[in-house]
């Protein structure tokens, strides 16, 4: 998506250098290119959605590794992507493995951090323990803030809400990432808030976000509570 940003960035500086020059040719030929960039990402969202529909997480792993090999630390990448979404397909030791493939002493602060939070993941679908899927929050939290890189807000936001000690602004930014609809993380909003509407005593909101849970993840572990 970076890559994306700044090659949009560079079509947008070279048209407005040839419409400042008169040369007026290069307008249709930009927007016919930014048209194509815009197509393919769709392109890429839309199988990225289908992957997630799998009875397995096989491919979305697959396409996971795939998709990082040519950054810094590609091995951590690819293996606390691919861990969560075998935690969230209820693939627990295949998170796990995932997570053993890496040795994390020599990544970065933030994918230590990155690492922690996915342990916090498993904690609370797995075992349901809720303190210890915090506690685990907390290192991933401490470890993102020495990285300037560092952040994982809406795993924070839903790992804390499943747990029952969300923040005050926490439930309107889960609730237009779970309306998304594509990648992982909209339907772990969805099911973070479906588990907090049905706990408050809101079953009709609680079905809603259910669903576009089964929308987005349909054999996810958390559509089997």
């Amino acid at each position: 998506m970076v890559v994306g940003g700044l090659f949009v960035a560079l079509m947008l500086t070279g048209l407005v250098g040839n419409v400042r020059q008169g040369n007026y040719v290069a307008i249709p030929i930009v927007f016919t290119a930014l048209a194509i960039c815009g197509l393919a990402i769709a392109a890429k969202h839309f199988q990225v959605r289908l992957m997630l529909r799998d009875t397995t997480p096989d491919r979305i792993i697959a396409h996971y590794h795939q998709g990082v090999r040519r950054i810094p630390h590609a091995d951590a990448a690819a293996a606390w992507l691919s861990a969560l979404a075998a935690a969230f397909f209820g693939e627990f030791d295949r998170a796990r493995a995932e997570l053993q493939a890496v040795d994390w002493r020599k990544t970065t602060p933030m994918y230590q951090g990155h690492r922690m939070y996915v342990l916090a993941v498993l904690a609370l679908l797995e075992e349901t323990d809720y303190p210890k899927a915090l506690r685990l929050a907390d290192e991933g939290q401490e470890l993102e803030k020495q990285d300037p890189a560092g952040g994982l807000q809406l795993l924070d936001d839903v790992i804390r809400l499943v747990a029952g000690t969300p923040a005050d602004d926490v439930i309107p930014r889960l609730e237009k990432t779970a309306k998304k609809q594509h990648g992982l993380m909209p339907g772990m909003c969805a099911w973070a808030l479906a588990v907090y509407y049905k706990r408050n005593g809101q079953p009709e909101k609680a079905a809603d976000f259910k669903e576009l849970l089964r929308l987005s993840v349909p054999h996810c572990i958390a559509m089997k509570a």
